[in-house]
């Protein structure tokens, strides 16, 4: 089945209060994180690799240790589990518009045989 990789919800006044405070690189490399993290791994989890992860946030070298230290901190925003860096909230919605999509595609398969059925 594809997954819905495509669309991803945006709790705005949540997002804004997770970063508030921080620099704008630090909301928009969470924000990149966020987004890599439901379009390229199905929220299944970011590897622990440093490299890695700074590239998906786009961060320099020389800013990456505070950044992580920010959106990889293992309590408010990505958490690591069993070797993966996971964010509860976006999994959560991951499973949930998943079963909003699985809900559609049955809809539209019934809906498909039900007119097929007329017209023979």
């Amino acid at each position: 089945m594809k997954k819905p990789t495509s669309y991803f919800p945006l709790f705005g006044n949540d997002f804004f209060e997770a970063i508030a405070g921080y620099s704008d690189s630090v909301g928009l490399g969470y924000l990149r994180a966020l987004w890599h993290y439901w379009s390229h791994t199905a929220c299944e989890g970011l590897p622990d690799d440093d490299e890695y992860l700074r590239r998906i946030c786009c961060c320099e070298h020389t800013e990456w240790a505070r950044m992580k230290e920010i959106i990889f901190d293992n309590r408010y925003h990505f958490r690591l589990e069993e070797g993966l860096w996971h964010q509860a909230r976006c999994r959560e919605e991951w499973r949930v518009c998943c079963l909003a999509y699985e809900k559609k595609v049955r809809q539209t398969a019934a809906a498909t045989t039900a007119r097929t059925k007329h017209v023979t």
